[in-house]
């Protein structure tokens, strides 16, 4: 059961308004819980991930789908099958009548993408007529993928035996998809197709030494994950300062593995924090698919509608402060915001939904965006290495969306984001600034989340 009392951990979460059993049985105190990792889960999980073979789960994939395309090129196909230029019908195809799909047989090609290679010039290295290869490469205004073909990747043809013509292909566009194309009629028609990825939900404690970035990531934690993680609590702690050795975590959250065997973190379903003895717990729950959002157990709203932090996970190097001597200009000078190192490029990232006010060059700040929030608060982004194409002045900005990357431009010594925040055009600190919670769980819902969390 979720609730103030030290005692049990809790019984469920939940995902998209499904309860998820974590632990039952006896109260067991806070520590303990902490440490109660599920041995049979963890197992089970790392059993699957060892015993995965990925180049033969990619290619069983593969075959697969190339197996219904040629079902579909073969149920449509009804026309009589040209003769190629230099070689003459196999014998089944002679004795096959004219419109038996059935019959139909196809050849697979198959090309790996060279430098410079273009869709056109591997067909007419698969030796397809000059009209299909006009016809096909027309294609590539239709399908990036095949405008920017990507070295080594690689192409299944399907030609109708005893012809030059294509009927149609296979591209592995990436681990998770593939492109197909056939002919339709005069058309040529086209899908991606998604490979499989296998979702699983892990739960990781530790033991906080120096920061929970580094007890996160020893215990394999991946950084979108940590981030998220930052982002739930990140209005009740701070973390650059109020952490210290001993301080516990568990996260709970999907991992998402592709047909490669590579992985990557998906979605936190539940947190907790223990600082100095205080404990934080968050339930992710969604409403009406509304997003979802980060709960106390009693339903109250975890955070604010704005993110603490504006990149994903960094450390501060420079806290805000009245006055600071300028390493370029020599001068001691006020330093109003709070500056985040971070490596060039790093993704920068609207702490708030708002309009954008200002974006382009701006003297020392140089590449910088202000957004306007409402209610009198703003923020600003300086030094910025590159703004996105689609932050411009009047432009309307959601919650997290990227705007630009952490840079050097302007006065500045090295790759970093000078943050601030106003209200009514006065400079408050962004660490310790009050700013609107986001609203409770409506009132509507609390029975079935009432329900969720005693599981």
């Amino acid at each position: 059961m979720w609730h103030s009392c030290p005692h049990p951990f809790a019984t469920r979460w939940v995902v998209m308004r499904r309860p998820w059993s974590i632990t039952r049985g006896r109260s067991i105190n806070l520590r303990g819980a902490l440490f109660a990792v599920p041995f049979g889960l963890v197992c089970i999980a790392l059993l699957a991930v060892k015993s995965a073979d990925s180049s033969a789960s990619f290619a069983i994939d593969n075959r697969a789908v190339l197996a219904a395309l040629k079902r579909r090129i073969t149920a449509s196909d009804s026309r009589p099958q040209p003769v190629a230029h230099s070689e003459a019908p196999p014998a089944a195809a002679e004795m096959a009548p004219a419109g038996d799909a059935a019959a139909v047989e196809l050849r697979e090609v198959r090309e790996i993408v060279h430098r410079g290679d273009t869709l056109g010039g591997i067909l007419r290295r698969v030796g397809v007529n000059a009209d299909e290869v006009t016809r096909w490469s027309a294609t590539t205004r239709r399908h990036a993928s095949l405008g920017r073909l990507q070295l080594g990747h690689r192409f299944t043809f399907l030609l109708p035996s005893g012809t030059d013509r294509l009927a149609g292909l296979q591209y592995e566009i990436s681990p998770e998809s593939t492109l197909v194309m056939r002919e339709d009629g005069d058309d040529i028609t086209a899908q991606v197709e998604r490979l499989p990825r296998i979702v699983e939900t892990r739960t990781v404690n530790g033991v906080i030494e120096s920061s929970l970035y580094s007890a996160a990531t020893r215990r394999g934690v991946p950084d979108s994950v940590i981030s998220a993680f930052v982002d739930i609590f990140g209005w009740e702690i701070d973390f650059s300062s109020d952490l210290h050795a001993g301080d516990t975590f568990r996260v709970v959250y999907e991992e998402k593995r592709d047909v490669s065997g590579r992985t990557d973190g998906g979605r936190v379903e539940a947190a907790e924090l223990n600082v100095g003895g205080k404990r934080w717990a968050a339930i992710f729950f969604e409403a009406d698919d509304d997003g979802g959002g980060y709960y106390t157990p009693e339903g109250r709203s975890f955070g604010r509608s704005f993110l603490r932090y504006p990149l994903e996970f960094t450390r501060i190097s420079s806290q805000f402060t009245s006055s600071r001597f300028h390493p370029i200009l020599g001068i001691n000078r006020p330093h109003l915001g709070v500056d985040f190192a971070a490596p060039m490029g790093t993704p920068v990232r609207a702490i708030g939904a708002g309009r954008v006010v200002y974006a382009g060059w701006k003297g020392g700040s140089g590449r910088y965006v202000r957004i306007d929030h409402g209610s009198g608060i703003e923020s600003s982004y300086s030094h910025l290495q590159a703004i996105a194409s689609e932050v411009r002045p009047g432009t309307r900005v959601q919650v997290g969306q990227r705007i630009g990357a952490v840079g050097a431009s302007g006065l500045a010594t090295g790759p970093h984001l000078h943050f601030a925040l106003y209200r009514d055009g006065v400079y408050v600190n962004p660490m310790s600034a009050k700013l609107p919670a986001s609203p409770p769980l409506p009132s509507r819902y609390l029975r079935e989340f009432a329900r969720v969390r005693d599981g």
